[in-house]
């Protein structure tokens, strides 16, 4: 595999670049994990979508200070640094396209497989006790108060498992919209107003 021989530059390139707790370094290593495992059973191009999935987030801290789409700035820093490293030249115009699209608010589909899994990864975080935490998490950063943080969950979260790609990522996130969903219940029983 030739990502292999790139994955610790990139590591370190997307580590510097990472702050903030809900979309932080750890998540990018979650989409990762969760890429390679799906982009392996689904048999996807690991060339491809093992840097999208390392890249995929690079912009998140030049979306709040510069205002700019996150997809759409990291899918070119993405390009501006794989070209830099090296990286094969067929493979960066594809790289791109998976973090271009990867947004849950993206109005363009995704039209490779390495995409798919890509958006499907990193839905996934979102989603089980890490997608809780991570919810959490981003109210906290946002100061959003319980109610729209309920809300946040219903109207976005739960609807996650029926925009799934992939087979692979539709049984995953059949269990992990389980464990949001007993949570939730349990929530809304203690709110007393």
């Amino acid at each position: 595999m030739i990502w292999e021989s790139f994955e610790s530059v990139m590591k370190e390139f997307v580590r510097e670049r990472m702050k903030g707790l809900s979309h932080g370094f750890d998540h990018v290593l979650r989409v990762v994990g969760l890429s390679k495992r799906i982009g392996e059973i689904e048999k996807a191009d690991l060339d491809v979508l093992m840097p999208a999935a390392y890249l995929h987030d690079v912009a998140r801290l030049d979306e709040k200070t510069k205002g700019v789409d996150h997809a759409i700035e990291g899918a070119r820093i993405a390009s501006e640094f794989l070209k830099k490293i090296g990286y094969p030249e067929d493979k960066i115009p594809l790289v791109e396209h998976a973090i271009r699209v990867h947004r849950f608010r993206s109005e363009e589909e995704p039209k490779t497989l390495e995409a798919k899994i890509l958006r499907d990864a990193d839905r996934l975080d979102a989603l089980g006790a890490i997608g809780v935490y991570r919810v959490i998490t981003h109210s906290c950063e946002e100061g959003r108060g319980i109610e729209d943080t309920i809300r946040h969950f219903e109207e976005k979260i739960l609807r996650l498992s029926s925009s799934m790609y992939t087979e692979t990522a539709r049984k995953i996130a059949k269990e992990r919209e389980e464990v949001v969903r007993c949570f939730l219940d349990a929530l809304k029983s203690e709110l007393y107003f």
